[in-house]
């Protein structure tokens, strides 16, 4: 089969299966809920505040936000395995390497869209509520904040989607990745002991360039962090690869 062709074939897969199709708009719906509700709830007292961060604010729906994105990855390679079909799916495309492309740009490709989507709609509305004390456009960090922001959404999608390809089990990935994700690693981040291990988590590395204010204690800057980001995305990705290579489906 040709590239369009698997292309095309892993955008029908994604499309006719409804949990799968809703996933990335309820994620966007909840990154511009949550920070516009946020946003819209600040007193002048609280804007006043030496530590007070527009941009941070309005992101604050992310934690809610990524859980979407999450379900959104495992399903997409999940779903083949839980109901067997990646069977048929080798036997239709037996390039294993062009089968597994096609997903991770695929299931990026619409995450990025939705990322594009959220990102900006987050920081339009939630600045805008905020009036007076809200972040422009023009402002030192708020364009990297923006463009992290929508692609926060494509790289943890290739993430969860090459772990889950590791571990070959829709309802392990989803056991590991949100608990990980939504409970531990904001936990960790709280604990003295773990604070400088927390900051090379995914998501903690990942948000960092969703502020004005950086944080002095911070290892890197808010484009390295993003970068660790990507490490562990290109990292579960090439881990996801070896697994379907050398495993039998």
């Amino acid at each position: 089969m040709s590239v369009n062709a698997v292309l095309h074939s892993e955008w029908t897969k994604i499309r006719s299966v409804r949990s799968t199709v809703w996933t990335l708009p309820l994620a966007a719906l909840l990154l511009i809920g949550i920070g516009a509700g946020v946003c819209g709830s600040v007193s002048a007292a609280d804007a006043g505040a030496r530590t007070f961060d527009p941009v941070q604010l309005g992101y604050y729906g992310i934690f809610f936000a990524h859980v979407m994105v999450i379900a959104f990855a495992v399903l997409v390679v999940g779903n083949e395995y839980s109901t067997a079909t990646i069977r048929t799916s080798l036997a239709v495309v037996p390039r294993r390497g062009l089968f597994y492309g096609a997903k991770l740009a695929t299931g990026a490709a619409l995450s990025l869209v939705a990322g594009v989507v959220a990102s900006a709609g987050t920081f339009l509305v939630s600045q805008r509520l905020l009036a007076g004390h809200g972040a422009h456009l023009g402002d030192t960090g708020t364009v990297r904040a923006v463009v992290a922001g929508a692609l926060y959404f494509p790289v943890l999608a290739v993430m969860c989607m090459g772990i889950t390809a590791m571990l070959r089990s829709l309802t392990l990935a989803m056991g590991l990745l949100v608990p990980f994700l939504f409970l531990v690693s904001p936990v960790l981040a709280e604990i003295p002991g773990l604070r400088d291990l927390a900051w090379y988590l995914p998501d903690r590395a990942g948000q960092y360039p969703l502020r004005l204010h950086l944080d002095a204690a911070a290892p890197y800057g808010p484009v390295t962090g993003f970068l660790v980001m990507v490490v562990w995305a290109v990292v579960a990705a090439a881990g996801g690869w070896l697994v379907l290579r050398r495993r039998d489906a």
